[in-house]
């Protein structure tokens, strides 16, 4: 049987407090590329937790939820807002003290 291809939208929190949103096929990958020594994009010199993530079948369909997210402070904002006491659990559970501050 032939596995149907996917593609995943993340979200990752911070040591920081920070939200960040991304896509990937890979999401293990994924992370531990934003959280290496050598990582020389955006999310390098932080440590990430991930948050959230959602499945698509194709390609073109994650990179709009993506691009979405990103343009959006707004959105990022308002998903970190409903999900707040679930983050702060989180930040919680790994240390990070005043992300949600």
């Amino acid at each position: 049987m032939r596995r149907l291809p996917r593609f995943y939208v993340y979200l990752l929190l911070s040591d920081r407090g920070e939200v960040y949103a991304g896509f990937t096929g890979d999401i293990r990958r994924r992370l531990k590329e934003h959280n290496a020594a050598d990582n020389t994009g955006w999310t390098r010199g932080r440590r990430w937790h991930l948050l959230a993530v959602r499945c698509f079948l194709d390609r073109h369909s994650a990179a709009i939820a993506e691009r979405q997210l990103k343009r959006s402070r707004f959105d990022k904002s308002n998903w970190v807002r409903r999900q707040r006491r679930r983050l702060r659990e989180l930040c919680r559970r790994h240390g990070i003290e005043h992300a949600l501050d």
